[in-house]
């Protein structure tokens, strides 16, 4: 298992990553897609440095449900 960083983007910092990558990422989430989670998260990284390592270490740990609350894919 990897370590996940301490803490967690703000949810402010989390907004900034890019209409078309979070709507992207929510489907892979949604498709459990994690090949195509991987390559997002690296389009991410583009943006954000930080908090793509932190999808990263979600998807390295299997956090799957933890990335499904921050996109928020049940329409809440």
């Amino acid at each position: 298992m990897n370590e996940q960083p301490t803490v967690a983007p703000s949810r402010e910092r989390l907004r900034g990553v890019p209409t078309h990558l979070a709507e992207a990422i929510r489907e892979a989430v949604v498709s459990e897609d994690i090949d195509e989670l991987y390559e997002l998260v690296n389009g991410v990284a583009e943006h954000d440095a930080e908090v793509a390592a932190f999808f990263r270490a979600l998807l390295e740990d299997y956090a799957y449900e933890t990335l499904r609350d921050l996109f928020d894919v049940r329409g809440r």
